[in-house]
């Protein structure tokens, strides 16, 4: 995952409920959401941002968890 932009992206419309929604709000309101060095982007962009980095940590964890499965297997 390109997180400055090198890789294409999809449009993907979500659905979130309302509390969470403020909630990314505020973290945006708050900075909490990392920007690109010397970067500034609409608010918009840093969902995306926000979304993808979820995304790309739950598939390094999912990986990780596949890599551990197949080395007990090769233990039994």
């Amino acid at each position: 995952m390109d997180m400055f932009g090198k890789v294409g992206l999809v449009e993907l419309p979500i659905l979130v409920a309302p509390d969470q929604k403020a909630w990314l709000d505020q973290m945006i309101k708050e900075n909490r959401i990392a920007v690109p060095p010397g970067g500034t982007l609409e608010k918009g962009s840093l969902y995306s941002m926000y979304i993808r980095m979820l995304l790309h940590n739950a598939m390094e964890e999912y990986n990780r968890q596949r890599v551990l499965e197949a080395e007990d297997e090769d233990d039994e």
